[in-house]
C-alpha cells in the first residue's frame, strides 16, 4: 500500500465531506418555509431512527464486503440526499432526504475510521493513529467552518441552492474515496475477493458472534461507546437549535456563520489541545468534559448573544478533544476483523439517545417559546452525568 497515497484520500475525503454548507443554515432555512421546531425535531428524529437501524449493519457490510465499497456506497447517498433535499416540497420528502442522508452517515461511522486505523496497521504505523485522526478532525473542522461561511450567500443561493452546492462536494468527497486502496490486516479481509454471496450468511452469522464476544471481553469498550454518546448529543443539538436562537436575537440568516465559524476554531483548537494531553483516567477525563460541556449547552440555550457564542464554543472545543482520546482507546481494544461493526455500535447508541433527545428539546423550545429552553435543560442532564463519573473517581 502507498500511505502517502492514501493519507492524501482520506484527507480529501475528510475536507470535502466535511464542507456541509446546509448545517450553518438548515434549520433556519426550513422554519423560514413554516416548519415549526417541532417538525424540524421530527425530521431530525427520522434521520436518527434510520441510522440506529443502519449502523451495525453498514458496520457489518463493511466488515464484510470491504471499508472502501461501503464508503463509495455512502459518499453516492449523500449525493442523492442532497439532491432530494434541494427539491422537497413537504415535510414528506424532507424526511426521505434526511433518510437518505442518515443511510450514508451510517455507512461513514466506523468505516472510515475503521480503514484509516487498518491502513496504518498493515504499514506498522498504528502509533501514528492519533496524529493521522487529529489531522483529519480538524480538516473537517476547518472544512466545516469554511462552509458555514456559505450562509452569506443565502440571498444568492436560496434553499435549492445551498443542496446542490453540497451535493456538488459530496460528490468530490466520494470520488475521493474511489480512489482508495482496501487495507488487509487479517486473513479473513484476505479472503474477501474469494467469497461468494452463497458464504455471506455464514459469514455474517460468524461477524456477530464474534462481535458480541469482543464487547463482553471488553467491558471498557461499552463504557467508551456510552460516554462519546452522552457528550455527543449537545455537540449537534447546539449547532441545530443556536440557528433558531440567534434569529430570536434578532440576527439574520445571513450572519449564521459567526457562531459555526468560530465553533469551528475551538473543534481545532481543542483537537490541537488533546494532542498534548495524556490523561491518566478516561472516566476523569470524561467527568470534566460532561461538566463543561454541560455548562456550555445551558450557556448556549440561555444566555445573551455572547455567552451564547462562548457556549457553542466550549461545547466543540471539549467534545472533540475527548472525542479524539476516546476513538483511539477504542480503536487500541478491538479487534480488526470486527472494526467497522464495533465502532458502528458506538453512533448507534448515539442515534438511539438521539431519538427522543431532539424533538423533545425542540418540543421544550416550543413550549416556553424560546429555542434555547430545551438546550438549557440538556446542559443541565449533561453536567449531572459528569459529576456522577466525578464522584466514582472518589
Amino acid at each position: 500500500m502507498n500511505l502517502k497515497k492514501q493519507l492524501a484520500c482520506i484527507y480529501t475525503n475528510n475536507f470535502f465531506s466535511g464542507l456541509r454548507i446546509t448545517d450553518a443554515v438548515w434549520v433556519a432555512l426550513l422554519a423560514a418555509r413554516g416548519f415549526s421546531l417541532w417538525e424540524i425535531g421530527v425530521a431530525e428524529s427520522v434521520f436518527h431512527m434510520v441510522s440506529l437501524t443502519f449502523e451495525v449493519p453498514s458496520g457489518m457490510a463493511a466488515d464484510l464486503l470491504g471499508r472502501r465499497k461501503t464508503l463509495v456506497a455512502g459518499g453516492i447517498c449523500m449525493v442523492l440526499s442532497n439532491l432530494l433535499m434541494a427539491f422537497a416540497p413537504d415535510l414528506f420528502f424532507i424526511c426521505l432526504a434526511m433518510a437518505l442522508s442518515a443511510l450514508a452517515n451510517a455507512m461513514f461511522s466506523g468505516t472510515a475510521a475503521a480503514l484509516t486505523y487498518d491502513s496504518l496497521k498493515q504499514c506498522g504505523r498504528t502509533d501514528d493513529y492519533l496524529r493521522v485522526s487529529a489531522n483529519c478532525s480538524q480538516l473537517s473542522m476547518l472544512a466545516t467552518a469554511v462552509g458555514s461561511l456559505a450562509s452569506t450567500l443565502e440571498r444568492f443561493l436560496r434553499f435549492s441552492g445551498f443542496y446542490l452546492l453540497s451535493a456538488a462536494f459530496e460528490g468530490t468527497a466520494a470520488a475521493a474515496t474511489a480512489l482508495m486502496t482496501e487495507p488487509i490486516v487479517t486473513e479473513t479481509q484476505a479472503r474477501r475477493k474469494k467469497q461468494t454471496f452463497r458464504d455471506l450468511p455464514g459469514q455474517l452469522a460468524r461477524l456477530v458472534r464474534d462481535s458480541i464476544t469482543a464487547l463482553r471481553a471488553t467491558p471498557l469498550a461499552a463504557k467508551l461507546i456510552v460516554s462519546a454518546a452522552v457528550l455527543c448529543i449537545p455537540s449537534y443539538l447546539t449547532k441545530m437549535f443556536v440557528q433558531q436562537r440567534f434569529v430570536e436575537l434578532g440576527w439574520p440568516t445571513a450572519l449564521l456563520f459567526v457562531p459555526m465559524l468560530l465553533s469551528g476554531l475551538a473543534s481545532m483548537l481543542g483537537v490541537e489541545a488533546a494532542r498534548r494531553l495524556h490523561p491518566e483516567s478516561l472516566r476523569r477525563f470524561y467527568a470534566v468534559c460532561a461538566l463543561l460541556c454541560g455548562g456550555g449547552c445551558a450557556l448556549v440555550g440561555a444566555a445573551p448573544t455572547l455567552g451564547c457564542i462562548f457556549g457553542c464554543m466550549l461545547v466543540q472545543g471539549v467534545i472533540d478533544a475527548y472525542l479524539l482520546h476516546e476513538d483511539q482507546k477504542l480503536n487500541d481494544i478491538i479487534p480488526s476483523d470486527q472494526r467497522a461493526t464495533l465502532i458502528s455500535v458506538d453512533s448507534m447508541v448515539y442515534s438511539l439517545l438521539m431519538i427522543p433527545a431532539s424533538p423533545l428539546v425542540g418540543a421544550v423550545g416550543d413550549a416556553f417559546g424560546q429555542a434555547g429552553a430545551g438546550l438549557a435543560v440538556l446542559g443541565v442532564l449533561v453536567a449531572l452525568t459528569g459529576a456522577a463519573a466525578l464522584y466514582k473517581t472518589r
